[in-house]
């Protein structure tokens, strides 16, 4: 794997705002189409068997022997060698699993209570980091003392609840002063007492408060040293009551350093994060993609749900796979041809609900504009859904905007940098292309708001039609005077149902607080 120059440092926003790159390089392979998302950032797995042209996997059985299999693998252009330690991952995968539900049997049914609620190991994928001890930026650890972190402490996020981890570790390289029978047993301490670390890569456990608050400071931590083949367990809730870390081996002198590779299996929650999640989810909405004739208070029910739906796929679509994938750039693109198809569907996709939604923006236009009853597909709901769904995309697209312009791109190789997207970058794009909308979403949201209040004038101006008398004079006559004063937009109907109440909601607070 290293060899095929799978292991990436990846570019992460923690807490969202600057981004960092990371000390480890590391990379996911799994169950086809599995992804793993961690600070802001999603990885994209490599498969760990053959899969058809869906993207699913073909059952085949494992051999230990690695062989007689790959072959669709190699079709997607992944090379031979790559192939091999792939599949030697999903065959040690399936070892762990049982090694981990037996060690689970033995330690930790028996206590559990009722019996049988026991959390999963049947692993789905494992991140696989690789991690050198000489690293820069590499910090040491303050709490303890232990030396350099190379994983600071951390709980493992994005499992299935109370799931078990299992870890393989291999060393590359030789030290003059490997870890001794002593410097094994003596790995525990007082709190605060300090602990020494070894030439050795080692494992730091500390137990916490519940599973949320802080250390217990009544149990010492542990720094377990690991020999090369070492596998450790996290099983059931170890996960979720205590944090771990990585020791990076203290080098003294011209000791020669060792690499440490390392190999998590995890249960990652099912679902959202999975190709064939957003697969499915795509083809159900584009299966109703029409817009009804029919104007029953049913359809108008069914039709707004749709475009809620769409708009709720579009934003995902765009934020949680394309972005994601193109922010990684064009090397990790290269090193990932599974995901290749995926990628080109989901750009497919995105360009096709922009067509259908340039079609509902017509839509609108027209009712707004026209002197005639709009069709009574048309309601203010349908505005609502789109201006709500326009903002916070607008929202998101500053956001990553900001974050391409993250001065940490400018000091990594121009083939790890984001690269456009087809379907999202508009640069040498036809203006004016079929069902192409503008990038500009505040300049859509105005449009939509004008729009909106056009469309509740007109309704308004219909119903006191059929009241008649003063009433319809009254209501006319202040539209008219809010229009000539260029107050229309922000008086009549341009604000959401949500937003009125927002605003109502505030000034009721308003008033309460001058009252107190």
């Amino acid at each position: 794997m290293d060899d095929g120059g799978l292991y990436l440092h990846d570019v992460v926003r923690p807490g969202g705002k600057r981004c960092a790159r990371t000390i480890v390089s590391r990379t996911l392979v799994g169950d086809p189409g599995s992804t793993y998302r961690y600070l802001g950032l999603r990885l994209f797995s490599h498969p760990w068997v053959d899969v058809d042209d869906d993207g699913d996997a073909i059952p085949t059985k494992r051999t230990t022997g690695g062989g007689g299999g790959g072959s669709t693998l190699r079709d997607l252009g992944y090379p031979p060698d790559t192939v091999s330690s792939l599949l030697s991952m999903g065959i040690a995968n399936s070892y762990l699993v049982v090694r981990t539900n037996n060690a689970l049997d033995e330690h930790v049914a028996h206590r559990v209570v009722p019996r049988g609620l026991v959390g999963s190991a049947e692993f789905n994928l494992t991140l696989v980091n690789k991690m050198e001890p000489d690293a820069s930026g590499a910090r040491r650890e303050k709490d303890y003392g232990m030396g350099k972190v190379s994983v600071g402490w951390h709980r493992d996020s994005g499992l299935k609840d109370y799931s078990s981890i299992a870890v393989y570790q291999t060393l590359k390289g030789t030290t003059s002063n490997p870890t001794t029978k002593k410097s094994k047993t003596e790995i525990t301490t007082k709190y605060g007492d300090g602990i020494s670390s070894s030439s050795s890569w080692g494992v730091a456990l500390r137990a916490m408060d519940g599973g949320s608050g802080g250390p217990l400071l009544n149990i010492p931590p542990l720094l377990v040293p690991l020999p090369s083949g070492s596998v450790y367990y996290m099983l059931d809730d170890f996960n979720h009551n205590h944090e771990h870390a990585v020791i990076s081996p203290s080098i003294k002198g011209d000791e020669v350093t060792t690499i440490r590779y390392s190999s998590t299996h995890r249960v990652a929650r099912e679902g959202r994060g999975t190709w064939q999640y957003i697969r499915e989810k795509a083809r159900s909405i584009m299966s109703k993609s029409d817009i009804p004739s029919s104007s029953s208070r049913k359809e108008r029910e069914t039709f707004i749900s749709y475009v809620r739906g769409q708009q709720n796929l579009m934003t995902e679509i765009e934020f949680e796979w394309l972005r994601q994938w193109f922010v990684q750039g064009q090397r990790h693109a290269s090193l990932h041809p599974y995901w290749h198809r995926p990628i080109r569907f989901l750009c497919d996709v995105y360009c096709n609900l922009e067509r259908a939604m340039s079609d509902i923006l017509d839509l609108l236009s027209r009712s707004a504009g026209s002197t005639e009853r709009p069709p009574g597909v048309v309601t203010e709901d349908l505005f609502d859904v789109l201006i709500e769904s326009f903002v916070e995309r607008s929202a998101l697209r500053s956001s990553w905007s900001e974050r391409y312009r993250d001065p940490i791109y400018a000091e990594i190789p121009k083939e790890e940098r984001p690269f456009p997207c087809p379907c999202l970058d508009r640069e040498g794009r036809c203006d004016g292309e079929r069902g192409q909308l503008s990038e500009d979403l505040n300049y859509l949201v105005s449009q939509l708001r004008q729009w909106r209040s056009e469309f509740v004038l007109f309704v308004k101006e219909k119903s006191c039609n059929q009241q008649g008398g003063d009433h319809h004079g009254k209501i006319m006559l202040g539209a008219k005077k809010l229009i000539g004063h260029g107050k229309l937009s922000k008086s009549v109907g341009s604000l959401t149902k949500k937003e009125l109440k927002n605003r109502a909601s505030n000034w009721e607070r308003l008033k309460a607080n001058l009252r107190k």
